[in-house]
């Protein structure tokens, strides 16, 4: 390790300074002026770039805007979930279940889960 540190030191220090980047120390010669057809030509690109860009922001809005209502939609589902996981693991904890809601049979009675029903029906899936 302290000969890696040596070598790559001693690279430091006897290597010459150079020019990160493209910069240029003098500035470049302007380009040659080749006329108005080509000036009318540069800036009909320069106005169908512009037009592009103001249909990319637009699609930069709506496709952000449609990810954040995912995202909200993703949370508020999970939240759902989470609060309805622990409402049923809250009722069904040491043999309690909430009462079913099934109407009476006509005479009146009630039907409960597992139980046969009526003799013209017959038992259910959980007997």
């Amino acid at each position: 390790m302290k000969h890696l540190i040596l070598i790559t030191s001693l690279l430091m220090l006897f290597t010459p300074n150079m020019h990160a980047g493209w910069f240029f120390d003098d500035p470049p010669p302007p380009p040659p002026d080749l006329g108005p057809e080509y000036r009318s030509k540069i800036s009909k690109l320069e106005e169908q770039m512009s037009e592009q860009h103001v249909i990319a922001d637009r699609w930069k809005i709506a496709t952000g805007s449609l990810a954040f209502g995912a995202v909200l939609l993703f949370v508020i589902g999970t939240a759902l979930g989470a609060k309805t996981r622990q409402h049923y693991d809250g009722t069904t904890r040491m043999g309690r279940t909430v009462p079913t809601t099934t109407p009476p049979a006509p005479n009146g009675a009630r039907h409960h889960m597992g139980e046969a029903g009526p003799p013209d029906r017959r038992p259910t899936m959980a007997a």
